[in-house]
């Protein structure tokens, strides 16, 4: 099997909803083709560098996902399809890959999200902002 990587932008004014639906169909496709999904990580809602569909913002969502190369091609029709979608890329990671070593992965990264999560609060809080202040006085 081969490890692909998709991002696409959902339209910024799709409810939650719609966005399970998004997220149960294109899963739906990668699992009905003997593909298995690694990660489905939605990233929330951004400004885009650019209009695109006279859309200025949009909701990212990052799939990580093994299969064949059949996959990515029904998976991308799909995407065309749906009017929902602004944009999509795919990147193929690699093309042998181990599903049970993809299983085992998955705890890691959780506890790497868990860790940036954590600092990025960290950096954002009072205190931190504070001591950032006071060290650049003392400078």
């Amino acid at each position: 099997m081969r490890r692909y990587e998709t991002l696409f932008i959902v339209t910024p004014d799709s409810s939650e909803e719609e966005l399970k639906a998004v997220a149960d169909k294109f899963q739906g496709v990668v699992t009905g083709m003997n593909g298995k999904v690694a990660s489905y990580d939605e990233q929330g809602k951004k400004s885009l560098a650019y209009n695109v569909k006279k859309q200025s913002k949009g909701y990212y969502v990052l799939m990580d996902y093994l299969g064949q190369a059949e996959v990515v091609a029904e998976l991308e029709r799909n995407m065309r399809l749906d009017d929902r979608i602004l944009k999509y890329l795919t990147v193929k990671l690699a093309d042998q890959v181990d599903p049970a070593t993809v299983e085992a992965e998955k705890p890691k990264r959780k506890k790497e999200a868990e860790k940036t999560e954590v600092a990025e609060e960290e950096a954002q809080s009072p205190e931190a902002q504070e001591s950032e202040e006071e060290a650049t006085e003392e400078d």
